[in-house]
């Protein structure tokens, strides 16, 4: 019988090889995918309300409430220890949830689609994939300012597409993992500075910003790490949060500096003015500091947390 924490190991563990061996389960499964349907069907009723706010704070509420719950509910059923079958369905389907709510190989296909492009002299499909990564228009972008966004997008997607979840998954297992999804999930949805989802979306937008805080800070140290042993220099990482986000210039910022290069988003921010500009083996190599992030993270960080926790009786398995 193995114990709570080798089991919330294993779990991750399985989790990790079936997002880089199988990649993003099919859409009427994945359940990030069927968060967004929620909040689609949901917001309709919270924008009737009067007090947007309000309405946003419980449209957040609900959203995460609907998307835990139940998950939660069923592994609790199925969580028999002493039972092997019963114990082998639930290491599957919360190894399932888990990977759910980070993605490595799909940030990977996604950017490998644009370096491919750029490689071929292909720009209007490299703007194509692109247009797939960034909120920006991409119409009239050249290599530089591609290579930029490409860059930008893997450097924040490493906090809110893996690092946060995790973070969570480390101190509350997957209900925490899953709520960090789910206010992520919502952000890219709901929060955005139109008339329509300005007042809606605040409370989302300060829930992103709170459960980013703590990872985003963590991120310099991870990829400062990961570029060592890449052999990228020895580059000193100066954070300068240009960006009107509170976490995105700490990841965004030490990548420029660890790569030597100038970030912009035209109209709103440049981070590390001083860099050269970003040409496509930057990319590559954000990639390839993206890529062993990924794997130091779980070593330094989320095993010995859940092995102390659990030390402590803090940790529950759900």
């Amino acid at each position: 019988m193995i114990n709570g924490a080798e089991l919330l190991i294993l779990i991750l563990v399985l989790a990790l090889a079936l997002d880089i061996f199988a990649g993003e389960p099919p859409d009427k499964v994945h359940p990030v995918v069927i968060m967004g349907k929620s909040i689609s069907r949901f917001e309709p009723y919270f924008m009737k309300f009067k007090n947007r706010i309000l309405s946003g704070c419980l449209f957040l509420i609900s959203v995460m409430l609907v998307n835990t719950l139940p998950v939660i509910i069923l592994l609790y059923v199925l969580y028999r220890p002493h039972e092997i079958v019963f114990l082998i369905i639930f290491i599957v389907i919360y190894a399932f949830f888990l990977k759910s709510t980070f993605s490595i190989n799909s940030m990977g296909k996604h950017i490998k689609r644009i370096i491919t492009s750029l490689e071929n002299g292909d720009m209007d499909s490299a703007r194509k994939h692109t247009s797939m990564v960034v909120r920006r228009p991409t119409g009239k972008m050249d290599l530089h300012s591609m290579a930029s966004a490409s860059i930008e997008t893997i450097a924040e997607g490493f906090v809110d597409g893996y690092l946060t979840p995790l973070f969570f998954f480390a101190f509350f297992g997957l209900a925490g993992a899953l709520i960090a999804r789910s206010v992520n999930t919502m952000d890219s949805n709901v929060a955005y500075r139109d008339t329509r989802h300005y007042e809606i979306g605040r409370c989302t937008a300060i829930g992103d910003s709170i459960i980013n805080f703590f990872s985003s800070r963590m991120v310099p140290v991870i990829f400062r790490i990961s570029a060592f042993l890449l052999g990228y220099g020895g580059k000193k990482i100066r954070i300068i949060n240009t960006t009107d986000s509170l976490n995105a210039g700490y990841s965004i910022g030490a990548m420029a500096s660890l790569l030597g290069v100038s970030l912009e988003k035209k109209g709103e921010y440049i981070t590390n003015s001083q860099g050269r500009q970003p040409e496509i083996e930057d990319i590559t190599r954000a990639m390839n500091i993206y890529y062993l992030s990924s794997v130091i993270f779980p070593i330094l960080f989320v095993i010995p947390v859940i092995v102390i926790l659990f030390a402590l009786h803090i940790l529950i398995i759900l």
